[in-house]
C-alpha cells in the first residue's frame, strides 16, 4: 500500500546513515586496537572514524530536518514539537527524547574524535579504537533493528503506524490516514519546562561534558594497554581540567534553569538526575589532582587510574538511571523506559570488565608509592582532597541508587536479600545537606591550606603566616553574614560560611603574594576562589532565604499562610517592606501573564510604584498549566515571585466559555445533577447507514436526555456519537439556559453504559492569584562563583596547553 503525504524518504536515508555510523565504529575499533602500530592500519581506522563521524553529523542534520520540517508522520517529530513550536526551541525539541539525546552525545563524541585525530600523536590508535568502541555501543541505542525477538536500539526514523502499539490499529490500513486522522496533522508539542532558553543551552553543554569525561578515560586505557604509566599523563592533563570546566558549567547552568524555571525555589534541589551528573564531577576533580600529584612527585598511579575510570562509569551509570525508567518517581528530569534496559546493562558491564581487564593485566607495572609522603606536603593534602571528594560523591550516588539497590536486593528484587523495601529519603534537601556540608567545610579547608604547601616538603614557618593571615581576615568577612543573618545559631553554617571565606581569601593571597598575579599561576586560585563563593552565594541564599508573601488568615492546607498570599484582581495587599497590586493578565500565544505591581511606601504614607514582576503560566493542552517564575534582581538579593493558583486559569473554559468538566456512567433511568439541574436519561436510539453491500457505512447513537431545573422548566438533550470507518464523531449539545454543555463520548462496553462528559459556563468575574515571593539574599555571590569556576578552569586548560607546546619545543 502506498500512504499519502509520507516522506518515506527521510527514513530510509536516516537508517542507512546510523548503520553506516555503527558500522564504520565497528571497522575503525578493529582497526586501530589491533593495528601494532602498522601506518597504514592506522591510516585505514582514521578514515574510518572519520566515516563515522560525517554519518553522525548527517544524522543530525537530518533530525533537525524533520523537526524544522514538521514531519508529524514520524514518531520522534510528532512527540515532542508541534506547529506553533517557536523555532529557537526546536533545539530543545531535539534532545528531549532519549534518541536525540544519545545522538547529542555521539555528536561531541564524535567532535572530540576528529580533534584526537590530529592532535593524540603517538597514542591516536588506541585512543581512537577505544572511543570507536564507544560509540560503537552508543550508536546500537538508536539502530531500532530486530535479530529475530531480539530489538537493538530505538530508531528517531520510526513511522508513527510502524510502532509495535499501532500496528494492528484500523487507522494504519488507510492511505490517507495523515489527512483523515486530526491528530497527525500537529504534534503532541514539547514539555513546556524545555521551553526556556537555558534549556537551548544546558543540556548540550552538559553533554560536551558528558563526552569530554571520555578523553582522560581513553588515555587512562591506552596506557594501561601499552604499560605505560607516564608519559600520556601531560597529553591528558588539559582534557581533564576542560571536561572539569565544562561538565561543571553544565550543571552549574542546569542550576540556572531551576532557578529561573521552575517554581520550588531555588537552584538545586538534590534531584537524582542533578545528583547522577554531580558525582562523576567530583570523581573527576579528584582524579585529576592525582594526575598532578603523579606527574610531579609519583606514587598516585593505582589511584590515579581508578579515580578516571570510575569517573567515565559513573557518566555511563547516570545514563541507565536516567533512561532506565528506574528513577521515574522520583526524578522529574528522568526519561520513560523504552524498552533500552538490557542495552544499558551492557552498556554499563562492557565498560566495568574491559577497563578492570587491563587494570589486572597491567597491574605489577604501575608503579606505587614509596610510602615517604611528608604529612606537610602538597601532595599529602592534595590525596586527602581528592579521597574526601569520592566519600562524598559514593554517599551521593548510594542515596541515589536506593531505588535500583531495592530493585536489586529488595523483598521482591533480582536477589531478595532485604526482608523491608529500601525507601529514599522523605525530606530529600536535609538528608543530602546533613552529609554534604560537613564534606564541603573539610574540602574548603584543604583549599585553602593546600596551595602554600610544596610538593615533597613544606616551610611551615614560611606557610602559617599567610595562612593566618587570611583566616583572620575570612572570620571577620563570616561575621558580617552571619550575624545580621543570624546563621550563628547552626554550628556547622558557622564552619562552612569560614570554609568558603577562607578559600577566597587564602587563593587571593596565595596569587598576590606568592605567584606575585602572575597570570601563568591564576588559572587554579582563580577556580578556587569561584568554589568558595560558590559555597557562601548558597549558605547564605538557601539560609537566609525569606518569605515576604504571608497571609493574615488561613487559605488552605495546599497553601500554607506562612508563605502564599492571596491577591484580587486590581486590589492592593501589603506585603513586608512592599504593597503589591495584581493590575491585570495578559496572554501572548500559550503563556498567560499576571502583573504583579511592587509598591514601595513614600514619605507620605502613601505607595509609589518601584517595578512590576510578571510570573506566568504556561498552557499545554497535552501537559496542563505549568507555572513559570518572574524575579528582580538587585546587586545583593533577588525578589522572586511565582504564582501557585490562578483562579481565572482553574475555571477557565474553552472557546465557548464552558469548563469544570465532569464525566458519568449512565444507563437507561440513571440521574445525575449538573449545575443544580437533573439529567435524565430517558433513552437510547440507534440509526445505522448501510452501503450497497450491506455493509455498516456509518452507526450514530443518540442519547435522548431530560435536563430539569429544581423550578421545573424541563429542556430535551439529544448529544449523538457516530462511528463511521472506524473514527468516532461527536455531536455536542449545549443548553443556553441552563449555561450547561453536555457531550455523549463514548459507549463503556465493560459495563454497557454511556460515559458522558458536561461542562457549565464558567465565570470569571471574580479573578485573584495565590502567589508566593521569597526574598533569596546574595545569591548573586553564588552566581559569581560559577563564573569564576569556570573562568579558572578554562584558564587552566590554557595554561597546560601552553606547558605541552614548550616542553615539545
Amino acid at each position: 500500500m502506498e500512504y499519502i503525504g509520507e516522506s518515506t524518504w527521510i527514513g530510509e536515508v536516516g537508517r542507512f546513515l546510523v548503520i553506516l555510523a555503527f558500522a564504520s565504529a565497528l571497522f575503525s575499533m578493529i582497526t586501530m586496537l589491533f593495528s601494532k602500530n602498522n601506518a597504514s592500519t592506522i591510516r585505514a581506522g582514521k578514515w574510518g572514524f572519520g566515516v563515522h563521524a560525517v554519518s553522525i553529523f548527517a544524522v543530525v542534520g537530518l533530525l533537525f530536518f524533520m523537526l524544522l520540517g514538521h514531519y508529524f508522520e514520524y514518531d520522534y517529530v510528532w512527540k515532542h514539537s508541534s506547529l506553533d513550536l517557536e523555532k529557537r526551541f526546536v533545539f530543545s525539541a531535539f534532545w528531549e527524547g532519549q534518541e536525540g539525546s544519545f545522538l547529542l552525545w555521539m555528536f561531541w563524541h564524535s567532535v572530540l574524535g576528529l580533534i584526537l585525530l590530529f592532535t593524540a600523536k603517538q597514542w591516536t590508535a588506541p585512543v581512537i579504537g577505544f572511543l570507536s568502541l564507544i560509540q560503537l555501543v552508543l550508536t546500537s541505542m538508536i539502530l531500532g533493528v530486530y535479530i529475530g525477538e531480539l530489538k537493538i536500539g530505538i530508531s528517531p526514523f520510526v513511522l508513527i503506524r510502524e510502532l509495535p502499539e499501532n500496528a494492528m490499529l484500523p487507522w494504519t490500513r488507510l492511505p490517507d490516514y495523515l489527512q483523515q486522522i486530526e491528530a497527525f496533522s500537529d504534534g503532541t508539542g514539547l514539555n513546556p519546562l524545555l521551553q526556556n532558553y537555558w534549556m537551548t543551552i544546558h543540556p548540550p553543554t552538559l553533554f560536551l561534558g558528558f563526552a569530554s569525561v571520555a578523553v582522560p578515560f581513553l588515555f587512562v586505557m591506552a596506557g594501561l594497554l601499552r604499560k605505560d604509566h607516564k608519559s600520556w599523563i601531560n597529553m591528558a592533563l588539559p582534557w581533564t581540567f576542560f571536561s572539569i570546566s565544562i561538565l561543571g558549567t553544565g550543571i552549574l547552568m542546569g542550576g540556572a534553569w531551576a532557578y529561573e524555571a521552575l517554581s520550588f525555589g531555588g537552584f538545586w534541589a538534590w534531584d537524582p538526575v542533578e545528583n547522577a551528573s554531580l558525582v562523576p564531577w567530583l570523581i573527576l576533580v579528584g582524579a585529576g589532582h592525582l594526575m598532578l600529584i603523579e606527574r610531579n612527585r609519583g606514587g598516585a598511579a593505582h589511584s590515579m587510574y581508578i579515580f578516571v575510570i570510575l569517573a567515565f562509569f559513573f557518566i555511563l551509570y547516570s545514563t541507565f538511571l536516567t533512561r532506565s525508567g528506574v528513577l521515574g518517581d522520583s526524578s522529574v528530569h528522568s526519561f520513560v523506559d523504552l524498552g533500552l534496559n538490557g542495552q544499558l546493562l551492557i552498556l554499563l558491564f562492557t565498560f566495568v570488565a574491559i577497563p578492570l581487564f587491563f587494570y589486572i593485566r597491567a597491574y605489577k607495572t604501575i608503579p606505587t608509592s614509596d610510602g615517604n609522603e611528608e604529612f606537610w606536603s602538597r601532595e599529602f593534602w592534595m590525596f586527602v582532597g581528592s579521597l574526601l571528594l569520592f566519600i562524598a560523591g559514593f554517599q551521593i550516588i548510594f542515596s541515589t541508587s536506593i531505588p535500583v539497590i531495592d530493585k536489586l536486593i529488595g523483598p521482591e528484587g533480582f536477589v531478595p536479600i532485604l526482608s523491608k523495601h529500601m525507601a529514599p529519603p522523605v525530606d530529600v534537601i536535609a538528608h543530602y545537606n546533613a552529609w554534604q556540608v560537613p564534606f564541603a567545610i573539610a574540602i574548603g579547608f584543604l583549599m585553602a591550606v593546600g596551595q602554600f604547601l610544596s610538593y615533597r616538603k613544606s616551610r611551615l614557618k614560611w606557610t602559617w603566616v599567610p595562612l593566618a593571615r587570611s583566616l583572620a581576615l575570612a572570620l571577620l568577612i563570616s561575621l558580617a553574614f552571619l550575624l545580621p543573618y543570624e546563621l550563628y545559631k547552626n554550628p556547622l553554617y558557622v564552619l562552612l560560611m569560614l570554609s568558603g571565606w577562607y578559600v577566597v581569601i587564602a587563593n587571593i593571597d596565595y596569587w598576590i603574594s606568592i605567584a606575585k598575579g602572575k597570570f601563568a599561576f591564576s588559572g587554579s586560585s582563580i577556580a578556587h576562589v569561584g568554589f568558595g563563593l560558590l559555597i557562601v552565594g548558597s549558605l547564605v541564599s538557601n539560609g537566609a532565604k525569606k518569605y515576604i508573601s504571608k497571609s493574615p488568615i488561613f487559605l488552605s492546607e495546599n497553601f500554607p499562610a506562612s508563605e502564599n498570599l492571596l491577591v484580587e484582581l486590581n486590589d492592593t495587599v501589603k506585603m513586608a517592606d512592599f504593597a503589591v497590586t495584581f493590575s491585570g493578565v495578559e496572554q501572548i500565544a500559550h503563556r498567560r501573564y499576571y502583573f504583579m505591581d511592587y509598591l514601595r511606601l513614600n514619605a507620605d504614607g502613601g505607595y509609589d510604584f518601584d517595578f512590576r514582576l510578571e510570573p506566568h503560566l504556561q498552557i499545554n493542552d497535552q501537559m496542563g498549566l505549568v507555572a513559570e517564575p518572574s524575579t528582580k534582581h538587585y546587586l545583593h538579593k533577588d525578589i522572586f515571585t511565582h504564582l501557585t493558583y490562578a483562579a481565572d486559569m482553574d475555571k477557565r473554559g474553552d472557546d465557548e466559555g464552558y469548563g469544570e468538566e465532569m464525566e458519568f456512567l449512565m444507563a437507561k433511568g440513571d440521574t445525575f445533577i449538573v449545575n443544580r439541574h437533573f439529567l435524565i436519561l430517558d433513552s437510547i436510539n440507534a440509526e445505522p447507514v448501510y452501503n450497497d453491500d450491506l455493509s455498516l457505512q456509518r452507526l450514530t447513537i443518540e442519547a435522548v436526555f431530560r435536563l430539569m431545573s429544581t423550578t421545573g422548566e424541563v429542556y430535551d438533550v439529544r448529544p449523538t456519537y457516530s462511528i463511521e470507518n472506524d473514527d468516532p464523531v461527536h455531536q455536542e449539545v449545549i443548553v443556553e439556559e441552563a449555561n450547561v454543555k453536555i457531550r455523549f463520548e463514548e459507549i463503556n462496553l465493560e459495563q454497557n453504559k454511556l460515559l458522558i462528559k458536561t461542562k457549565q459556563k464558567v465565570d470569571n468575574d471574580d479573578e485573584f492569584v495565590v502567589l508566593k515571593a521569597i526574598i533569596f539574599p546574595w545569591i548573586n555571590i553564588l552566581w559569581a562563583g560559577c563564573i569564576l569556576m569556570a573562568v579558572g578552569g578554562f584558564i587552566s586548560v590554557y595554561q597546560r596547553v601552553k606547558r605541552n607546546a614548550a616542553l615539545k619545543s
